[in-house]
């Protein structure tokens, strides 16, 4: 995400925000509130019922698995007579966590393989492994290095590609490193990421290939960033990152060079308030140019958001509001500034038994260039929603039932869709 900060602890008096990801990836990035790929449906274990886990030298492990059943009314997300079935999911993972006394290294690798009832052609098999660090340097000074490799797919709900008949598959890999000073109130940092994408080519739904070398691209961005804390538990904070876009192939499938650079420029304020409320706002302005002339500049001002809300000891409320600018091969369009907003509400009603609540709004808005067809794609709006349940068994096993709703309404005529979800998940860890 290009606007993804990571909250230090005032108590602890570190200062500087940590900017995530160079491109938020729609393709691979699941929903925070859904039971997806890399993320389990608990928001979070009680403490009577938190895994133990295996102690490995210096590492502890946490192994485990979910096994979900899924059953949804609209498998290809379509605007007329929606087709229903049952996927069911494998999801082996494992963690590795240090505890050395200075340093840090965190190791994770999982999978998620589905299988559907009716419609076998969407089955998929997903892989990711990865793993983050830190390198104590001296008192308040430390490198800060990450890597991963993700094997993944795109669903059919993905508008700004061209899907066909099979889940369109890609491998995306992922690096960076970083580093942190802080100066009593001041903080400076600077992070450099790579981050690349190779798609595989698809079988048509109406015969022949889906050609996807034109999507494989790599991206280099590099942030600087600097926090000021004016009190105890509040900063001030900036950052300015460029980046450079460079695709494999000069040109293509329509003839346009969409290799080029942009920037993110970011203000804003961390914050802690009487520990019950605590997060962090900013506002960017976010900048995409391209080599071909004839691909209108993508920007715009994007609000960036993370809160965390304890109205009781029983009750949580987390909140996410993100821009960024995505990447397309569509014929009429340069490329498309996406803003996210979504609001979760986690309450414990007994030691045992957890509750949830999310809603979600994400706007996609598309910059189509000159001359654009007249029903070319302008902007989709996708709403979503949903309630769950999480029932913890004992340290090591605990299931979920959760019902989500997805709708999307787009300008694109008979484009629309709405799709419901119900999961039941069994969760083992040790």
């Amino acid at each position: 995400m290009l606007m993804c900060w990571t909250k230090r602890r005032f108590l602890k008096q570190i200062a500087p925000i940590v900017g995530c990801m160079l491109l938020h990836v729609s393709a691979y990035a699941q929903y925070y509130d859904d039971p997806g790929l890399g993320g389990k449906p608990v928001a979070q274990h009680p403490q009577d019922y938190k895994p133990l886990g295996l102690r490995a030298g210096a590492f502890m492990l946490h192994p485990g698995v979910q096994l979900a059943a899924e059953y949804t009314d609209n498998v290809f997300y379509s605007h007329r007579n929606p087709t229903s079935d049952t996927v069911f999911h494998v999801r082996p993972y494992i963690t590795a966590q240090s505890t050395w006394n200075k340093h840090s290294l965190n190791l994770y690798a999982g999978a998620d393989f589905a299988y559907y009832s009716d419609f076998s052609e969407r089955d998929y098999e997903d892989y990711f492994v990865g793993m983050t660090g830190r390198i104590d340097v001296v008192d308040r000074s430390y490198f800060s290095y990450s890597a991963d490799y993700m094997n993944l797919h795109e669903d059919l709900n993905s508008r700004s590609s061209i899907q066909g008949i099979e889940p369109t598959r890609y491998d995306m890999t992922g690096a960076s490193i970083g580093y942190d000073h802080i100066f009593n109130r001041l903080s400076v940092g600077a992070t450099y990421r790579y981050t690349g994408f190779d798609y595989d080519d698809v079988r048509r739904l109406t015969g022949g290939v889906i050609e996807n070398d034109d999507r494989d691209r790599s991206s280099n961005s590099l942030e600087l960033r600097a926090g000021y804390q004016f009190k105890t538990d509040m900063q001030a904070f900036a950052s300015y990152m460029g980046y450079g876009v460079d695709y494999d192939q000069r040109l293509d499938r329509n003839g346009y060079e969409r290799s080029g650079d942009g920037y993110v420029a970011s203000a804003g304020l961390n914050f802690s308030i009487t520990n019950k409320l605590n997060g962090d706002l900013s506002a960017s302005y976010l900048s995409r140019s391209y080599d071909d002339p004839r691909l209108n500049e993508t920007s715009g001002w994007g609000l960036g958001a993370g809160l965390t809300w304890l109205p009781t000891q029983l009750t949580s409320v987390y909140a996410r509001f993100d821009s960024s600018i995505e990447e397309t091969t569509d014929f009429n369009s340069s490329g498309f500034v996406q803003q996210t907003y979504s609001v979760r509400v986690d309450h414990e009603l007994l030691r045992y038994l957890q509750v949830n609540a999310f809603v979600g709004y994400r706007t996609y808005d598309y910059q189509n260039v000159d001359g654009a067809r007249t029903n070319a794609r302008d902007k989709d709006d996708v709403w979503r929603a949903g309630f769950g349940a999480n029932w913890f068994i004992n340290r090591h096993a605990y299931l979920n039932a959760s019902y989500s709703w997805e709708e999307l309404s787009s300008s694109l005529p008979l484009d629309d869709y709405t799709v419901n979800r119900i999961w039941l998940i069994l969760g083992l860890e040790y």
